[in-house]
């Protein structure tokens, strides 16, 4: 993957912001196309950090510890920096010589190189924009101590809006890693029967998944049948009854650069009610029909109108906050924008959307019928079109 600092460039410039100080792991490796080991074990701010100003001439500062730097210089495109740590690295001729080695060098913190880092950069005195949803009180706090002339404002959004709109190389990622992911639900939609655990379905999907190289099983997919399929809930040992409704939601991961996928179907199992059939039948069709009108101009709320309205015609209790959203990296698998009323941005070609229609019945079992979708030019890719939203009944007895 390819860094992405010159659309975070070019937003600091739109909202007038000087510079940044980068720390979460998704978004330093989105500046850097490198994932720090450490940093994204622990989640930790101060594990690695990457600093850059607005200016479209000066490369970006990646900061890490110096048992790492060194293979951040073999991957990035930028200025690499190091602060101190108690690993105690020697070189081979050390360890021949077997002497002591003494050092009189001074412990450099990682804050310690940030804090340089902004002087060297002029922004001491400037607008600095931070991870503010990401930072925990004491880092933040730490920073308005060392550089008390900087003004610090949240650009946790601005990550959002410049993720909303994929470049060709994650576009060509995603279409990877949603094939993976269609391809082992729909291999194991063929295991859906009375009898089968949720759990053996989920371990079913996870082998496959594993068949691939390139990407791990989200942790939080399940399968859930019955009531549990009505709830959020992990995959348990409950067997899959006659009737039951049966919902798959979840995903994969790609290695170690975040991105992610999130798409779902849901089954109905051997003899059902007839008001079951006839729901899910309903928000199949809004769902069809929201993915129809997707083209770059349409409005998210305009979108978003197009399902709800669809489903409320006939079921007058169907309430939704939104009916899809945004994907990239994470942490959270939703990112804005959501398809919803209170989002008027339009859709734009590049975008990468997760259209759903959800419903949920306390006690007796839910739906969710979700696909991930590519913007075009001209309409939209369906990135997750194997997987059946109907099963064989002769694979459900």
């Amino acid at each position: 993957m390819k860094p992405k600092t010159n659309k975070i460039k070019n937003l600091l410039k739109k909202y007038n912001i000087d510079g940044a100080i980068v720390n979460s792991p998704e978004n330093f490796t989105y500046i850097t196309a490198y994932s720090s080991h450490q940093h994204t074990v622990s989640r930790q701010p101060h594990f690695a950090v990457a600093i850059l100003d607005n200016k479209e001439d000066t490369k970006p500062v990646a900061i890490g510890m110096d048992f790492e730097s060194e293979a951040f210089s073999d991957y990035m495109d930028c200025i690499v920096k190091k602060y101190s740590t108690w690993v105690g690295a020697k070189t081979f001729e050390q360890v021949i010589a077997n002497e002591e080695v003494l050092s009189d060098s001074k412990f450099v913190t990682s804050l310690d190189v940030v804090v340089e880092t902004i002087e060297e950069l002029g922004l001491q005195n400037k607008t600095v924009g931070l991870e503010l949803d990401y930072l925990p009180v004491n880092y933040y706090k730490s920073l308005e101590e060392r550089l008390p002339e900087a003004k610090f404002v949240n650009i946790s959004n601005l990550f959002l809006e410049s993720r909303a709109v994929k470049e060709d190389d994650e576009i060509e990622y995603f279409k990877k890693l949603a094939r993976v992911a269609d391809e082992a639900l729909n291999y194991t939609s063929q295991f859906v029967e009375i009898g089968r655990t949720e759990r053996e379905l989920f371990d079913i999907y996870c082998k496959k998944v594993m068949e691939y190289s390139t990407c791990l099983p989200s942790g939080w997919s399940s399968f859930c049948a019955g009531e549990n399929s009505g709830r959020l809930c992990r995959s348990t040992d409950r067997k899959i009854q006659n009737g039951d409704i049966v919902k798959f939601d979840g995903g994969v991961n790609g290695d170690t650069n975040f991105y992610t996928t999130d798409f779902s179907r849901t089954w109905i199992v051997g003899d059902a009610h007839p008001i079951a059939y006839e729901l899910k039948e309903k928000l199949c069709e809004a769902q069809k029909l929201m993915i129809e009108a997707i083209k770059p101009g349409l409005t998210f709320d305009e979108l978003f109108k197009i399902g709800f309205n669809h489903v409320k015609a006939d079921y007058k209790f169907y309430e939704r906050g939104h009916l899809g959203h945004s994907i990239s990296m994470g942490p959270q698998t939703a990112d804005a924008p959501f398809v919803s009323l209170n989002e008027k941005r339009p859709l734009e070609e590049g975008m990468i959307i997760c259209i759903e229609t959800p419903f949920y019945m306390t006690g007796f079992g839910g739906f969710n019928i979700e696909d991930m979708i590519l913007v075009t030019k001209n309409g939209c890719e369906v990135l997750t079109p194997l997987t059946p939203h109907w099963l064989n009944k002769d694979n459900c007895k």
